[in-house]
């Protein structure tokens, strides 16, 4: 559908047209508007949307054991995933802008100070 056809679709009132058509129409018309260099990571956003949306609704049982594991972890996963955070924070540390850096650090502060971590 070329875009005069497609920018013309979205004048017509949603009485006139199948709903679920003028939303897909309206969806296509942000989506071309938007740049190329944006387009991988609207389709991240978009994928991760559907997948939200869709998922299953989880079990009371598999909430408690959930909830259970954040509030009581493993230590053997503990650990690993310390290693991992490590891991990461030193890869930032010799790859990252610095200015970056300093906000994430900021942002990882702060919510330490507001959910604080006990190992």
């Amino acid at each position: 559908m070329s875009e005069q056809n497609l920018s013309s679709l979205t004048n017509i009132p949603s009485t006139e047209v199948a709903h679920e058509n003028y939303l897909l129409a309206k969806l296509i018309l942000e989506i071309q508007q938007t740049p190329d260099e944006y387009l991988p990571n609207l389709l991240q956003i978009v994928r991760l949307f559907r997948e939200s949306v869709t998922m299953k609704p989880v079990s009371s049982d598999a909430w408690v054991k959930a909830m259970d594991g954040i509030k009581n972890p493993h230590p053997v996963k503990k650990a690993v995933q310390q290693i991992a955070l490590s891991e990461l924070l030193r890869k930032w540390e010799e790859d990252g802008d610095e200015e970056e850096q300093t906000e994430t650090a900021e942002i990882l502060c702060q919510n330490l100070e507001e959910n604080p971590v006990s190992i």
